[in-house]
């Protein structure tokens, strides 16, 4: 008999005697995933229906719905209908579950009523990581990105692009009348089709004027139509999409994601004391450091972080210098006197100011010293007759972190493989570099649910599987005997009421 050269598996058709649990990876995410939802109270943080119905339809397990939704973002699934497939065919799934089958309308049902529970789940996963020291609290970088909305540039709009359009549209509609005009009037197909296409081009118009409209009436510079709160924003490629902008916070010690926030501004600036905020309320930090770049570099800013007791190392801004001018001659170069309350130029003449300490911008200049320079021509550009250096309300506090940026520059440069990392990890590998949901309060679920997948792979790379499930199993067992106890606690007083009844 001739032997084959392959390999030769089991009939399809045999039938195999094994169990899901058998089927299961024994250091499989799922089993964390797993263990993590059954020791969380979703009814303390909020979910739908964990109770069940004494009528009606049984509804399914809410802790079921929770390792779907975690399972699948931390995988790269998010859309309720993949989701629903892999309960269908994937076995870890059916394992999770307990072979549950929720049809995609039940899965994303279950996302809509949730959204703060499901971002609550995000944070207790942090208070967790704390508690297992993975968040050492001394040191926290803060970024920003930038992560498409569902919204297309197509269906945003501001007054310029309106007016464009609806120009354009005038001039198609007055085109279409005029050769109408020409066409034969026996032709009464082409006059329907034409009616047709009139019709559509007068009901485009309408839309524009409406969408102009509403500009007016709400004084903003632009709209999205298909998500009203997302906005037009640049992207680190170059070019613009209507975006949301993600602000993370990431502790240094084992790059955990401990905050988060969902900005509408494009900008980062203004956006660093609500992340501290945030961290002091919810993780009960006392002083740290925090990392940023030069897109928070705010006066404002860094005044309520020194209130806030946070020592800040963030990047200087380049200042705005003419391009024609003479380097040797930019801003920078003249040094500011503080006990005499003057400038020194870089030819050592003194600049002094008129105004009054307290106001908000100070200018310093030395006419006489100017008109007699024989630089005057490399430092001096545009009609003005003399230099000026201008010192703002903050330049204090600009000096101060200057000084303490430039003192720690090794430790600033830990800043982009601390919190650059995670958005990578997130947008690459778990597929988050656009959202499913619309709205900001619907997209902060899915931000939650995206980091949330991201500290459980950090968490398991750090503690490995049998550390993290060690942990998790002390606190399943915890968990089980308060429940006990509250359970007994309840007999007994159900007990002493029936013999008081009597």
């Amino acid at each position: 008999m001739k032997m084959s050269g392959y390999k030769v598996g089991e009939d399809r058709k045999q039938i195999v005697m094994c169990s899901l649990e058998d089927m299961v990876a024994s250091d499989a995410m799922v089993r964390v995933i797993d263990r993590f939802i059954e020791l969380t109270d979703l009814e303390k943080l909020g979910f739908t229906k964990t109770h069940p119905a004494e009528t009606s339809r049984p509804a399914y397990p809410p802790k079921a719905m929770c390792k779907i939704y975690v399972y699948g973002y931390e995988n790269g699934i998010r859309s309720s209908r993949k989701l629903e497939r892999e309960t269908l065919r994937n076995v870890e799934v059916m394992w999770m579950i307990d072979s549950l089958t929720p049809d995609y309308k039940t899965i994303s049902e279950f996302r809509r009523e949730n959204i703060r529970p499901l971002q609550k789940l995000f944070r207790e996963f942090v208070k967790l990581c704390k508690s297992w020291e993975l968040i050492g609290g001394e040191l926290i970088a803060v970024d920003g990105t930038k992560i498409k909305a569902s919204n297309n540039k197509k269906m945003n709009f501001s007054r310029k692009k309106l007016d464009a359009r609806l120009a354009r549209l005038d001039e198609q509609i007055k085109q279409f009348l005029d050769e109408s005009e020409k066409a034969d009037n026996d032709e009464i197909v082409k006059s329907q089709i034409d009616t047709e296409i009139l019709n559509k081009l007068l009901e485009r118009r309408d839309n524009y004027e409406a969408y102009k409209k509403q500009l007016d009436e709400t004084g903003e510079n632009e709209m999205s139509i298909v998500d009203p709160d997302a906005h037009l924003m640049g992207n680190n490629r170059g070019g613009v999409e209507v975006a949301y902008n993600i602000q993370s916070a990431v502790d240094g010690k084992h790059d955990i994601i401990v905050e988060y926030d969902v900005s509408l501004n494009p900008s980062d600036q203004h956006q660093l004391p609500n992340m501290i905020k945030k961290i002091k309320r919810n993780l009960k930090l006392g002083k740290y450091t925090v990392l940023a770049d030069k897109g928070y570099y705010s006066g404002e800013d860094l005044l309520k972080l020194k209130k806030f007791k946070v020592k800040a190392i963030i990047s200087k801004q380049k200042p705005s210098n003419p391009k024609d001018l003479s380097k040797e001659f930019h801003s920078e170069r003249f040094t500011y006197n503080k006990e005499t309350d003057t400038y020194i130029c870089p030819k050592g003449q003194t600049f002094s100011s008129p105004n009054k300490r307290d106001a908000k911008r100070r200018n310093y200049f030395n006419k006489i010293a100017c008109a007699g320079c024989r630089h005057k021509e490399e430092c001096i550009t545009g009609k003005a007759n003399h230099r000026t250096v201008t010192r703002s309300q903050y330049a204090n506090i600009y000096d101060e972190t200057d000084k303490r940026f430039s003192e720690n520059m090794e430790l600033y440069k830990r800043r982009q493989q601390i919190v650059e990392h995670p958005f990578g990890t997130i947008k690459h590998t778990m597929h988050g570099g656009y959202f499913l949901l619309r709205t900001r309060r619907k997209v902060c679920a899915e931000v939650a649910l995206l980091f949330l997948g991201y500290n459980l792979k950090r968490a398991i790379k750090v503690l490995g599987f049998e550390g993290i499930m060690a942990r998790l199993d002390s606190l399943y067992r915890s968990f089980y005997v308060i429940l006990r106890f509250m359970s007994l606690k309840t007999f007994v007083n159900h007990n002493l009421l029936q013999q008081l009844i009597c």
